[in-house]
């Protein structure tokens, strides 16, 4: 094993230590919100306090990211207890995003719409696109440093995927066609949102279905990938996408006659 010069040892302290202090202080602004929070009985309070605690727990992890990244670089070691830091913190964002805006994947499109009437003029569309490509991309760099032989495979999958339904309901699907045009601040974005919201739905019945594959054919991975797909179906033909949603519930049929056959061997 290849020794580390103290020169590395110094430069990677060194080079670590602008983002253990940005570190600290998003944990210092976490402490403090999450002990206001204690104090307050609304309940819409309550859900904006924990939106502002999901994002600082996901820059948290962002830094905690690059604290493993430059460790790995000069020190050829990554970290574990920064790593498992960090991914307890993606899941405790995830706890967070599912309080405000729930983690049903098989409820009506509509059903979240008095929490999204709250948010309405609280965040905008490019504000949850911009979260959601941040958040997104903070799982795949801790994904990536952890490495394809990670223990944590399978639990990256169930973590993606929640992610993907907390965006599904982050979405009001009667204001994204009330306001499907061009004209109207925020189009680009709107659009851009329901790309990634269909796109990340699609990746995580994928996911499932392949977790079924390849290990021992649990039955709830291929429900929660016929749950992804029903849903999906449901957005197509909301939004009147009827070829897509006709391709999807083919999807979900083969999907459904594998899971059968699958039981019945």
């Amino acid at each position: 094993m290849q020794k580390i010069s103290d020169v590395s040892k110094a430069e990677c302290v060194k080079m670590q230590q602008t983002y253990k202090s940005v570190l600290k202080k998003y944990q210092d602004e976490i402490t403090k919100i999450e002990t206001e929070l204690l104090k307050k009985d609304d309940e819409f309070e309550i859900k904006e306090d924990k939106l502002k605690l999901a994002l600082l727990y996901i820059k948290a992890t962002s830094q905690l990211c690059t604290i493993c990244s430059i460790s790995n670089t000069y020190l050829k070691s990554k970290p574990e207890a920064s790593l498992n830091e960090g991914r307890k913190n993606i899941i405790t964002s995830i706890v967070l995003l599912e309080a405000v805006f729930s983690n049903q994947v098989d409820r009506e499109l509509t059903h979240n719409e008095d929490v999204l009437e709250y948010f309405s003029d609280k965040i905008t569309d490019e504000w949850k696109y911009k979260f959601i490509t941040s958040f997104g991309y903070t799982i795949t760099y801790l994904k990536y440093i952890y490495g394809d032989d990670s223990k944590w495979k399978w639990n990256f999958i169930e973590i993606s995927t929640r992610f993907s339904i907390i965006i599904k309901n982050m979405i009001s699907y009667k204001k994204y066609l009330r306001d499907l045009n061009p004209s109207i601040d925020g189009y680009e974005y709107r659009v851009r949102l329901m790309m990634l919201n269909k796109k990340l739905l699609i990746e995580s019945a994928d996911a499932y279905k392949m977790k079924y594959e390849l290990t021992d054919k649990t039955p709830s991975d291929m429900q929660m990938a016929l749950n992804i797909s029903a849903v999906l179906r449901k957005i197509y033909m909301y939004l009147g996408e009827m070829e897509d949603a006709n391709k999807q519930k083919k999807i979900y049929d083969i999907l459904h006659k594998k899971l059968h056959d699958d039981k019945a061997n």
